[in-house]
């Protein structure tokens, strides 16, 4: 695992990552619009996807074997 925490720059922040957030958003209250799912449906879809993103998680130790290839 990486020592060193990355900071996006304000740029980053008031630009894609704001984006991407937004981008989310939409798209979950679309699902939950077009299905009828329950929030808590939602709070564990998130759940579900977080948890391919942790450090540690083989999901991730491939995104980073394949940058560093």
């Amino acid at each position: 695992m990486e020592n060193k925490k990355w900071v996006a720059s304000q740029e980053e922040n008031l630009g894609l990552i704001t984006s991407v957030y937004e981008s989310i958003k939409e798209e979950l209250s679309e699902l939950k619009k077009e299905t009828g799912c329950p929030d808590s449906f939602i709070y564990d879809f998130i759940g579900n996807i977080q948890k391919e993103w942790h450090p540690e998680s083989c999901h991730s130790k491939v995104r980073n074997k394949k940058r560093n290839s």
